[in-house]
């Protein structure tokens, strides 16, 4: 009976201890705002929306939230009037926060059709793990310092006149950015392999992969197969295995996907509509300088080629027909232009999201039959296939 009766008591503790644990408790300081309203926000990264998820009032510069998460989740939180906002690790638990408004990055986007507001720089969150992992890995004193080497030659670059050092500023900032990615990547791969779980590695690597997204199949592949338990169901790695997915399936020897869009005088043309020919689709924009110093090249291409099967379609990343036009006007480029879509507002063009197309210029190359050959933004790459299957 005693047994019984102590496994009882050890169950309901148990019970109580998991009931505690299932929902979390924010409690927080804001120091520099007395009264107001204060939103827990999540942040959708597929349509770039942000969603309200619970509001508190903010009295004598308190607030505080409590509710249930279905696991670790970086939230934010937006105080109004003001609109001043930070970030958190926010889980399961007991958690305190301590926001200052001092020092604050300030923005005014009103001329963008936006608001303004400010960035708190200085938010101290305490029990939160996942916060706890995040900081570690954010704040390593090794990067940091990497960090601030960059931004003063950052300023540097800014104030500089000349051209020509502005050049040399330019190719140092290339080389400590290559650093800091390969030292931040290193970083987080560490702590995968000591935390798999863990969803703030799997959140740090998607932060990472946003900036780098260069990077090998066969890597993203490779890191994403280390994550288990709460990493692996978290929506950050649903994203993530998104991602794969779609640039899988545009590796070289995979059927280009197909689209349609418009041209100049309003009519259409789908990409498969050149099949049967080499085709070469750019990616490129009136306002971006490396595109228009690339197409004296291609024009010597098309001449080239052009006659032995190969043709180009240029598809433009302009929101503005206008801009667009006048920019082929002053190339005349002999090839189809086309102009890509944006169905919703902020969001990245159709037709380049669909070939994964984070900058510009880029290029895919394609056979006969439809299928990828390249996919590169080197243009070297695509003039030595094109010498390798219609001859120099």
């Amino acid at each position: 009976m005693l047994k019984k009766i102590s496994l009882l008591l050890l169950c309901s503790a148990s019970a109580l201890l998991v009931s505690a644990q299932s929902e979390y408790t924010l409690k927080g300081t804001a120091h520099g705002i007395k009264n107001g309203k204060i939103y827990l926000t999540r942040y959708n990264e597929e349509d770039r929306s942000t969603t309200n998820i619970d509001s508190s009032d903010v009295a004598n510069g308190t607030f505080a939230f409590k509710g249930k998460l279905a696991g670790a989740e970086m939230l934010g939180l937006l105080i109004k009037p003001g609109n001043w906002s930070a970030n958190l690790f926010l889980e399961n638990a007991a958690i305190n926060i301590s926001i200052d408004t001092t020092g604050a990055d300030h923005y005014d986007y009103t001329k963008y059709g936006q608001g303004k507001g400010a960035r708190l720089r200085k938010v101290i969150v305490k029990g939160s793990k996942s916060q706890d992992q995040f900081d570690a890995l954010e704040n390593n004193p090794a990067l940091t310092a990497i960090k601030s080497k960059r931004e003063v030659l950052g300023k540097q670059f800014t104030a500089e006149k000349s051209a020509d050092k502005k050049e040399l500023i330019k190719a140092d900032i290339g080389k400590l950015s290559e650093q800091i990615n390969a030292a931040q990547l290193k970083q987080i791969q560490q702590f995968i392999d000591q935390h798999p779980t863990a969803v703030s590695a799997v959140y740090s690597f998607g932060n990472y992969y946003r900036f780098n997204t260069t990077m090998p199949v066969a890597t993203l592949k490779a890191v994403l197969s280390q994550f288990k338990g709460d990493a692996k169901s978290s929506n950050y790695y649903t994203a993530l295995a998104k991602q794969l997915k779609d640039r899988e399936a545009l590796l070289p020897g995979n059927m280009a996907p197909d689209f349609t869009l418009m041209k100049r005088d309003s009519t259409k043309i789908s990409l498969s509509d050149l099949r049967g020919k080499y085709v070469m689709i750019d990616f490129w924009a009136s306002w971006c300088k490396p595109c228009r110093e690339a197409i004296p090249h291609w024009k010597e291409v098309y001449e080239k080629y052009h006659d032995k099967g190969f043709e180009i379609l240029s598809v433009s990343d302009d929101s503005k027909w206008n801009d667009w036009i006048k920019a082929m006007d002053i190339e005349q480029m002999p090839w189809f232009q086309v102009i890509d879509e944006f169905p919703k507002k902020m969001m990245p063009a159709r037709v380049g999201s669909l070939y994964q197309v984070h900058f510009i210029p880029f290029y895919v190359l394609l056979d006969k039959e439809g299928k990828i050959v390249v996919y590169s933004d080197d243009e070297k790459l695509i003039d030595e296939k094109l010498s390798a299957l219609l001859g120099s």
